[in-house]
């Protein structure tokens, strides 16, 4: 049987390979101890490439961080970038900034792992901390209040969104951000930068700025405007002597309610309510008795006088009426109110160009037509000195024509009347007071006649005169007496 000899290794390989164990093992040895080193050294230093508000602090103990923070802190200077591109700069110093030593830079160290520093030089960590600042609130405020975006007449309110009415239909009008500026929120912002070791601030990203409180896509907007459009798109105008009144879209929207749910709509009992407002106010332009005129009489004269029963007169009840169905029905037009009287509207203080003109005090009248003076007279009013017999001024219109009427005084208790006076041409203006002839009696017009021997009120004219005015004279003539 052929035996293998076994090969025994030669004693210098067995060396060699003890020598390359033992390398290795130092190795190792070298490579734990550096390691170990390492870990015990980053035990109270920031591992490299480690960042702190973007300040590198990496092999730096908490108190050597806090001073390369302190310097970024005392030499700070903060841009605020306003929202139309412009920029100011504020100084940490003039706002009152101190470094804060009590931070949360000692925090970071505590969260670090110093066994693995090795993976540091590999990779940047970035940390942030907030409160490395102190601020002085009031120096701050101070400081800010100077800055040339915050005064008055730089900064633009905000203007809300809302619901507009022009040209005969409503339209939403987006909401205007202007450039008023938030101060309290502003100066929030400002010591977070200043903490945060921030050398710019956007006051548009950081919302420094004071915000609409309406805005176009609100559901509130959206649903006013459907609610306007069903409910309040007519436009009424009334011509006055005053000038054009207008009731459109604009106004009625405000008529409309809104409910718990903060939906709108019109609510009949307010928009009747409104409208009665409105017309009560419509009221003071279109009423005109009683009140004051000025006009040119005879002889270009210029005469102002006030009273009289000569007028229009809005019937608010029925105007109202006829108001709501005409905004009911959503009409654009031109409306003529409900009115008694009569009024030439605003030519010649409203008497127009065809008017009797009484001078009480002159004891003359005129009958001016189409603008032309046709007919003349001396007169005689009512007894002046006779309180009672006096011929009341003021502006009146002629509201009968009769021939042959026997005008009658108060009835005494015997049935008797204080007088019986027959009369060819009557022509009344004043309740019991009118033009008439009286050549039946009289003999003579004018002068001072009438201060103790006047008529009862009266405007007594020749019987040729009174045939004249009577055949050329409408009802509802203005008649104007003044003294």
């Amino acid at each position: 049987m052929d035996n293998v000899a076994k090969k025994k290794e030669s004693p210098l390989k067995k060396l060699k390979t003890r020598k390359e164990f033992l390398i290795i093992g130092g190795l190792l040895l070298v490579i734990i101890a550096v390691y170990l080193i390492g870990s015990l050294y980053f035990n109270q230093k920031f591992l490299k490439n480690t960042y702190i508000n973007g300040v590198d602090v990496g092999g730096l103990t908490v108190e050597e961080a806090n001073d390369e923070l302190a310097k970024l802190v005392n030499g700070y200077t903060l841009e605020l970038q306003f929202n139309d591109g412009n920029s100011e700069s504020i100084s940490g110093n003039e706002c009152g900034v101190t470094y804060n030593k009590d931070n949360n830079v000692q925090d970071i160290l505590k969260k670090q792992s110093s066994f693995s520093w090795i993976n540091a030089f590999f990779g940047k960590s970035e940390n942030s901390v907030n409160n490395l600042a102190k601020v002085d609130e009031t120096v701050l405020r101070q400081q800010i209040a100077s800055l040339s975006h915050l005064q008055t007449d730089a900064q633009v309110a905000p203007v809300d969104a809302r619901v507009e009415y022009t040209n005969n239909q409503f339209a939403i009008v987006d909401e205007v951000y202007g450039s008023t500026i938030d101060q309290d929120k502003l100066v929030s912002e400002i010591m977070l930068a200043f903490s945060e070791g921030k050398n710019k601030l956007n006051l548009d990203e950081k919302s420094c700025y004071v915000q609409p409180g309406v805005k176009a896509t609100d559901a509130s907007i959206q649903q006013l405007y459907e609610a306007a459009t069903n409910y309040a798109s007519a436009s009424i105008t009334y011509n006055t002597r005053s000038g054009d009144v207008v009731l459109d879209g604009s106004t009625l929207i405000t008529w409309l309610s809104i409910d718990e749910n903060g939906n709108y709509y019109r609510d009949d009992a307010v928009f009747k309510e409104k409208a009665t407002d409105f017309v009560s106010d419509l009221a003071k332009k279109i009423n005109s008795v009683g009140g004051t005129r000025t006009f040119v009489g005879a002889n270009n004269r210029t005469i102002t006088v006030s009273g009289g029963n000569y007028g229009l007169r809005l019937q608010n009840s029925k105007e109202v009426t006829g108001l709501l169905e005409d905004i009911y029905a959503n009409k654009v037009t031109t409306r003529t109110p409900v009115t008694t009287g009569g009024d030439a509207g605003g030519e010649n203080g409203g008497l127009g160009n065809t008017f009797v003109e009484i001078d009480l005090t002159g004891q003359h009248m005129w009958y001016h037509k189409n603008g032309t003076i046709i007919l003349e007279s001396d007169i005689v009013s009512g007894t002046y000195n006779n309180p009672e017999r006096r011929t009341p001024a003021g502006t009146y219109y002629l509201y009968n024509k009769e021939r042959n009427r026997t005008l009658r005084g108060t009835k005494k208790p015997d049935g008797t009347y204080e007088y019986e006076t027959p009369v060819s041409y009557w022509m009344p203006f004043n309740k019991g007071i009118g033009l008439h002839d009286s050549s039946s009696w009289r003999s003579r017009w004018g002068g001072d006649i009438y201060m103790n021997n006047g008529s009862h009120g009266c405007i007594n004219l020749p019987t040729s005169v009174a045939g004249q005015l009577y055949e050329n004279i409408e009802i509802n003539c203005p008649v104007v007496c003044y003294y």
